[in-house]
């Protein structure tokens, strides 16, 4: 335990006085003159500081604090650690809530400028909250009134900081809901069955980003007809066009994207394939289709590749 040349006590940690020490000099020259302002100052953050970094950290973060308020006092103010990471300052020439308040902001603006200009030390910040010395006040009344005040300028900080945790929770479960309304739940391997305008919006998805990515993709168009060239028969469509829709989701990956266009067409929307390949891809559906049913069916398909979608020129007619 370090002293003054007085024989006053030092705290060992920071070099300023001790808590007794400061109060019992605070007393005696409360009743030798008169006025004076009396601030408590908090360091924020030291147990955080202390669990995430360890106790050296913090025990330096202290002696920082302790060395810029010391800074910001005359040689007949008073300052003590009162405890943990506490300090109580009394400035003699400090008579109303004008200079109090003045003073207390060049306190937390020398904080602010020394988090800017130390960068990679560990950022200080402080509570400050002040009591102007009343007729009749006493040493002890001054530290309870700034207890007092300092406790509630405490509970409005943690209430703001619970409120940003509850809106972060919020918005963190906003995320979550989106995760679980967006994520598909793939119950077998094959292609991506839509309709044809959800089709067309996932195609034109794809136009624009391969014009930064270029990735490739290709279209292909599979129509049902009969061998004279003509539509199959009604009553006989719907069926095979179920059992057609069925081998293309199982030749398919399950990137690719496919949609039934017309009452006897499909459209397939095959991902990282060139055009030879979709030929291929085409020709095994067809393969499949046709030996599954009668002599009577034809299917054909047309196909090309996907292109970067192409900005419209101004005042350029949709589609020309």
């Amino acid at each position: 335990m370090d002293q003054k040349p007085g024989g006053e006590r030092l705290d060992s940690l920071t070099g300023v006085l001790m808590r007794n020490a400061a109060e019992a000099r605070i007393a005696a020259g409360m009743r030798e003159r008169p006025g004076g302002t009396l601030f408590l100052c908090e360091v924020e953050g030291i147990r955080r500081i202390n669990e995430r970094r360890g106790y050296l950290a913090g025990d330096d973060c202290l002696r920082r604090a302790a060395r810029l308020l010391s800074y910001m006092i005359r040689p007949e103010d008073i300052l003590g650690r009162r405890s943990g990471a506490q300090f109580v300052i009394f400035m003699w020439d400090c008579g109303d809530a004008k200079l109090a308040g003045a003073s207390a902001e060049r306190i937390r603006n020398r904080f602010r400028a020394d988090r800017e200009k130390e960068g990679g030390k560990l950022p200080l910040s402080l509570t400050i909250v002040w009591t102007l010395r009343e007729e009749g006040s006493t040493c002890g009344t001054l530290l309870a009134r700034a207890d007092g005040e300092l406790a509630r300028r405490r509970a409005g900080l943690e209430a703001a900081e619970d409120r940003n945790r509850r809106r972060k929770d919020r918005w963190a479960e906003d995320i979550r809901q989106v995760r679980r309304e967006l994520l598909e739940q793939i119950r077998k391997p094959g292609a991506y069955c839509q309709d044809y305008e959800m089709f067309k919006a996932i195609y034109r998805f794809l136009a624009r980003g391969i014009i930064r990515s270029g990735q490739k993709a290709c279209v292909i168009l599979l129509t049902l007809v009969s061998r004279e060239g003509e539509s199959p028969r009604l009553q006989e469509k719907d069926a095979l066009m179920e059992r057609l829709g069925e081998y293309i989701g199982d030749a398919l990956r399950v990137g690719d994207v496919y949609a039934r266009y017309s009452s006897c067409q499909y459209l397939l929307l095959v991902i990282n394939t060139t055009k030879s390949q979709a030929d291929l891809i085409a020709g095994r559906i067809r393969e499949k289709f046709l030996s599954g049913g009668d002599d009577n069916d034809v299917l054909i398909h047309h196909c090309y590749d996907l292109e970067p979608a192409h900005m419209a020129e101004a005042g350029a007619e949709p589609g020309r």
